[in-house]
């Protein structure tokens, strides 16, 4: 059968298609869009391979599954060993000092595919950086289902899910022991200060909150709906704390704090019931086990490692 001139054209263009569509180059992995602790859409390359953090913590989650691909931090990432060693080799830029500085034009310099900052305070920084196209993460977990949450998500953002859910298997291993002790004793009436002059405690939207509840103490200052906040000695008295927590820079305000007459009369002070703790001990980690473990023995005063240090054996 003769074909027609008609026929053989429409056969050509159908061939010539097959064979294009047969050495086009595969599809691009699409973008991906993500919702941050903030409840804001932030749409990312499906291949993230350079990270700059704003804050340690999340410095330090991205480290626990790729440090490679951290290209930008903190000058107080610490945590892992793996980026403190990457920060003194220059593989990681310093942009700022965590919470309250950035400087953009490094960050711009660096070219991150993914930027990753904290909660309300750093938004200041976030959003210049957002309206020059950069997508920015806020991570800024309250307890362990947050933690478990963000670190899952970096997880998948960095393809390393299966190693994200091997940490977290072993962090509820460690969180589960704890809990246990802590259903079998009774909870005490905590009073923990952060900043001495003014006077700052927690609230119950911060995370040094949910660790001291999740160790056994009740925090007096637990009604307070803010991360932290300004509060004075009468407050304190009133509410009577069987123990008194203080980060450690703070031991000689305690000190001076002793002198003081009404001071005595609460039950943590009569009983030298104090506890000093490194800010490091309280910080937002998936890492945050050890420091745990230091509110439940300073509350407790069980003989693990790190207890917490009374005021009588200050020298």
């Amino acid at each position: 059968m003769k074909l027609s001139d008609s026929s053989i054209r429409y056969w050509f263009q159908f061939l010539s298609l097959v064979v294009f569509l047969s050495c086009s180059p595969s599809p691009q992995k699409v973008d991906r869009t993500v919702v941050d602790d903030l409840g804001h859409r932030v749409r990312i390359k499906r291949e993230v391979k350079k990270i700059v953090s704003l804050v340690p913590t999340n410095s330090e989650m991205v480290c626990l599954l790729d440090c490679t691909r951290l290209v930008g931090g903190t000058r107080y990432d610490q945590f892992p060993e793996e980026l403190a060693l990457r920060i003194r080799e220059k593989q990681v830029a310093i942009v700022g000092g965590a919470f309250f500085d950035a400087n953009l034009e490094k960050i711009v310099q660096l070219e991150p595919d993914l930027i990753l900052a904290n909660g309300p305070s750093q938004q200041r920084f976030v959003l210049p950086l957002k309206r020059m196209g950069y997508p920015v993460v806020s991570l800024w977990p309250q307890d362990l289902d947050g933690l478990k949450r963000d670190f899952l998500l970096l997880g998948e953002i960095l393809d390393q899910e299966a190693k994200a859910k091997r940490i977290l298997a072993e962090v509820e291993r460690g969180f589960a022991d704890i809990k246990q002790r802590v259903s079998r004793q009774k909870r005490k009436k905590v009073y923990f200060q952060t900043w001495p002059d003014p006077l700052i405690t927690i609230g119950k939207a911060s995370f040094p909150h949910w660790l001291l509840t999740a160790a056994g103490g009740i925090n007096v200052f637990g009604d307070m709906p803010f991360d932290s906040g300004q509060i004075n000695m009468e407050w304190i008295i009133q509410r009577d704390p069987e123990v008194l927590i203080f980060i450690a820079r703070q031991r000689e305000f305690v000190r001076k704090l002793f002198a003081r007459p009404e001071w005595k009369s609460i039950r943590g002070v009569q009983r030298s019931h104090i506890c000093f703790l490194d800010e490091a001990d309280i910080r937002r980690s998936i890492q945050f086990l050890e420091g745990l473990a230091k509110i439940h023995a300073c509350l407790y005063g069980t003989n693990q490692t790190g207890q917490g240090e009374t005021i009588g054996r200050l020298k």
